[in-house]
């Protein structure tokens, strides 16, 4: 595969959620994607106008909780630094619009406190809520990948697969899939134990990571069986990929003490196919194929305009 761009493999959810091809937080946004400054205006102006209401509606009416809406917004979006600012603003809304509507104090110490808990207040409204966000896109990240491998699992693989396909087939552009699986691996898990299967899951999916474009998608698909979509790539394109991919394995284990090989089954479609399923099935005979031929083998199949080309 041409001059790939590089995934350094993610040691956590997090970090692999940041080195997926797709949004991963889309679901938890109050507005549409908007820059920063949009978002911070926005926030500042909330807080002016609840300011104006407070100072019209006077001392004796009390719509303090109204400044926690532009509040939240900053602090869901833009995060805990600037969510203080916007806390400092706040805090400075309610005390100056309650003294220009006629509220005193005895003495400016009592001012000076009651500014300075309003403002803790806000801060600490603000703190929560964007720990909540930070919460909930991890959890999120979490459900969408594998927890051994920091690869998409497989269900997350389907619907970003999808994603992909639909795109390609607009621009019309070839699509390949890779799917691979690991010669020997349960002669690991019962001779080494489990713990030595899960690190060697590890390393094939540090391997995968490591050697894929960023516009390409890597799954988990169960057990010792892994996926790659590779968008915008043509059948020789692909037959290096799959190839390249199959000797890391090789090497990456040649000196352990694991016996392990990886047979790959892949497809380069001209024409984008309806499914993935469809994908999937192909590839998947394809590295049964390989496996009867020997194992630590690829078996690529061409399928769109003109005959079918297989090549090992």
């Amino acid at each position: 595969m041409a001059s790939p761009e590089r995934q350094s493999a993610p040691t956590t959810p997090a970090a692999a959620d940041r080195a997926a091809p797709a949004p991963r937080e889309e679901g938890f946004r109050f507005l549409p994607p908007l820059p920063t400054y949009a978002i911070a205006f926005l926030g500042v102006a909330g807080i002016v106008a609840v300011g104006v209401i407070d100072y019209v509606t006077g001392v004796e009416l009390r719509i303090g909780p109204l400044y926690y809406l532009p509040l939240s917004l900053v602090a869901w979006e833009l995060g805990s630094g600037p969510v203080i600012a916007a806390a400092m603003l706040c805090a400075v809304g309610v005390t100056g619009s309650n003294y220009l509507a006629g509220q005193t104090y005895s003495t400016m110490s009592i001012t000076v406190f009651n500014f300075m808990m309003q403002w803790l207040s806000f801060v600490a409204v603000g703190l929560l809520i964007t720990a909540l966000r930070r919460t909930l896109v991890h959890e999120r990240a979490l459900s969408r990948t594998d927890s051994l491998t920091g690869l998409f699992n497989a269900r997350t693989f389907y619907e970003e697969a999808n994603r992909v396909l639909s795109l390609s087939r607009r621009r019309r552009h070839p699509v390949a899939l890779a799917y691979v699986d690991l010669d020997n691996f349960k002669a690991v898990n019962d001779n080494l134990g489990h713990r030595a299967g899960d690190d060697l899951l590890r390393a094939v999916g540090s391997i995968i990571l490591e050697t894929t474009r960023k516009s390409d998608l890597a799954g988990r698909m169960g057990g010792d069986e892994f996926a790659l979509l590779m968008p915008e790539t043509d059948p020789e394109q692909a037959r290096l990929a799959c190839d390249r991919l199959r000797g890391l394995v090789e090497r990456k284990f040649a000196n352990d003490a694991w016996p392990v090989t990886a047979s790959v089954g892949g497809v380069a479609f001209l024409a984008v196919p309806d499914t993935v399923d469809a994908m999937v099935h192909v590839a998947d005979g394809r590295m049964y194929k390989a496996k009867a031929a020997g194992r630590n083998r690829v078996d690529i199949a061409v399928v769109g305009p003109g005959p079918t080309a297989a090549a090992e």
